[in-house]
């Protein structure tokens, strides 16, 4: 197998062109996969490479095509990246094989299977690009034994490796491993002509011309899924041609959109932060790589090191202000309680006995668990602030004191509640099986 690079300039970034060679018909009507040695593929990213390219000679007496590897030419692909393998990178089958003496047209059915990680067909990995996937002819079909003229009946003509070469064109985007619809194609010849050859290539857009890196074993914008704040995991990146031969001396280089959400060091390993998503970034030269992290609600703990302030970081272990998944949680021997400075929404809230937390003015809305001790004076404190129970999962409880509430969710008692201000129930639902409700005014 030879190798050459090519200048890209046609299409830019957004063509991958999978070089391969396909029989033009088969043995008999039956389908006739062909799968030549398979070369390395590949290459450097960015620049154009080939491949392992099979040169066709069909019978047209016997309905048979023989195919065997060749080196390809030294002509520069002007239009496309030329890369593959039959078998490796795509596979071509062929069926229903005939010929018309009356018309002299040499027909059969073919089908496109992608075998790269990159879907082809589209330069975004959803949309079809509007040139789809065209399956073009290198040289021929020249004549090489009998008489007369064989030609093509395309889809059309453009220029590839040399200016209006006959295409064959698939509107699919097909992803790893499916196969596109059978697609008639059509060549002309007299009944004088006994055998001829020819040479296709495959032009495909691909979303990662230049090459990408797999995260974890996935394309580029791929999700992890939820990951809790200070887990770890350590990102398993490789650097990959176009067509996904690896690339091992590849430097990747890691980043975070979010260093708040998740954090991520110099060899791959994340640690999450705090709830939000974000993307984990991989990169080497012009390959990108990236993989999503939902990051889930912790429990943060008050230590009041700082200020009575609700909204400061110095004030939470760990340093971060509760978000809305957060639970959180108000211990006794702080140096200051906290109090709110605007308007919370948090998951739980767990305030000890003898601790206060005071809303003030604003409301605190929980979506779940709230449960404060029974001392009078402690617990969740408000002048014209609510506590808002929210949680609709039907499994959240309250016990303890707490100010003027509002229940918009369904929550059962699973202890005393003492209101200091009355309460409403909006919406929602208190159940109050074996635990007694009071409202002290």
């Amino acid at each position: 197998m030879h190798r050459n690079r090519h200048r890209l300039h046609r299409r830019g970034s957004s063509l991958l062109a999978a070089a391969l060679a396909l029989a033009a018909a088969a043995c008999t009507d039956r389908a006739n996969p062909l799968a030549p040695a398979p070369g390395p593929g590949g290459g450097t990213p960015g620049a154009p490479v080939t491949i392992q390219v099979l040169a066709c000679d069909a019978n047209r007496a016997e309905l048979s095509v023989r195919c065997a590897p060749v080196q390809p030419g030294a002509s520069d692909a002007r239009g496309d990246i030329i890369v593959g393998n039959q078998g490796v990178f795509v596979q071509v089958t062929t069926s229903n094989v005939a010929y018309n003496g009356g018309t002299g047209q040499f027909t059969f059915d073919a089908t496109l299977q992608n075998l790269i990680e990159q879907p082809m067909g589209t330069t975004d990995g959803t949309t079809l690009d509007p040139n789809g996937i065209r399956i073009f002819f290198h040289s021929g079909p020249s004549v090489t034994s009998g008489t007369g003229v064989a030609s093509v009946l395309p889809d059309g003509f453009a220029t590839f490796t040399a200016a209006g070469q006959p295409y064959y064109q698939y509107n699919q985007v097909l992803a790893n491993g499916v196969t596109s619809s059978a697609k008639g194609w059509t060549l002309i010849m007299p009944p004088t002509v006994l055998t001829f050859s020819f040479l296709l290539y495959v032009s495909a857009p691909v979303e990662y011309p230049n090459g990408y890196i797999t995260m974890d074993g996935n394309l580029p914008g791929a999700s992890y899924g939820y990951f809790h704040p200070g887990d770890t995991h350590a990102v398993v990146a490789v650097a990959k041609t176009a067509v996904g031969t690896p690339l091992p001396a590849a430097v990747i280089t890691f980043g975070t959109s979010d260093a708040n959400c998740a954090t991520v060091d110099a060899g791959g390993t994340v640690t999450g932060v705090r709830y939000a998503t974000c993307n984990i970034t991989a990169t080497s030269g012009l390959m990108p790589g990236s993989l999503s992290f939902d990051v889930s609600g912790t429990t943060r703990t008050w230590t009041g090191a700082t200020s009575s302030d609700w909204n400061l970081g110095g004030n939470w272990g760990g340093g971060y202000v509760p978000a809305v998944a957060d639970s959180v949680v108000i211990p006794t021997g702080v140096p200051n309680f906290p109090a709110l400075t605007s308007a919370v929404t948090v998951r739980g809230v767990t305030v000890a006995d003898l601790a206060t937390l005071s809303l003030g003015g604003f409301d605190l809305t929980a979506n779940d668990n709230v449960a404060t001790g029974p001392t009078a004076g402690s617990g969740i404190l408000s002048t014209t602030g609510s506590l808002v129970l929210a949680s609709t999962s039907g499994l959240s409880t309250v016990h303890g004191r707490i100010p003027t509430f509002l229940v918009t969710g369904v929550y059962t008692l699973d202890g005393d509640v003492t209101a200091v201000a009355k309460g409403q129930v909006d919406l929602g639902k208190l159940v109050s099986p074996n635990y007694n409700l009071q409202v002290s005014q």
